[in-house]
């Protein structure tokens, strides 16, 4: 089971003006939103990933990296660039994600994103996380308390 209560100090309240002083910098979601994401892809999210959408929500890594955006996106985005729709219709970078056994889930920089192995998947939980098809993490925890520590280490 991952833990992501590392992470939960950096959660923003609606108070919180200033995000990009923080380390990371996330936003909450209801479960609503996940289950809408996912009917509208037909398909659940990972499970450690349905589990951090859940528990943190989505955002910013590394806020003070100046190497590109670090942001584990939200899971409308991530509906929206499986399915084409939005923003992404005309996006020809999809064409280098656009694998069924496979699901962008972060955005490291414009057109660059990691992604999630759908047929490497057990039990519903853990997947292994790829950069341009190298292995740089094997389950979402580890990629993101590598990223807590050293921001863009697989670069």
């Amino acid at each position: 089971m991952a833990d992501f209560s590392f992470l939960k100090k950096y959660v923003l309240n609606e108070k919180e003006d200033n995000p990009s002083q923080w380390k990371h910098s996330f936003y909450s979601l209801q479960e609503s939103e996940v289950l809408e994401a996912e009917s509208r892809i037909s398909r659940v999210f990972p499970g450690e990933l349905r589990s951090f959408y859940l528990e943190i929500g989505y955002g910013f890594l590394c806020n003070q990296s100046k190497q590109g955006f670090n942001r584990l996106m939200d899971p409308m985005s991530v509906a929206d660039f499986r399915l084409g729709e939005d923003i992404y219709e005309f996006d020809p970078d999809r064409e280098l994600y656009d694998n069924v056994n496979s699901i962008i889930f972060f955005e490291v920089s414009e057109g660059t994103y990691l992604t999630m192995d759908l047929s490497q998947e057990e039990d519903n939980s853990d997947c292994k996380i790829y950069y341009f098809g190298k292995v740089i993490a094997n389950n979402l925890e580890e990629f993101l308390r590598r990223m807590d520590t050293e921001p863009n280490y697989f670069i």
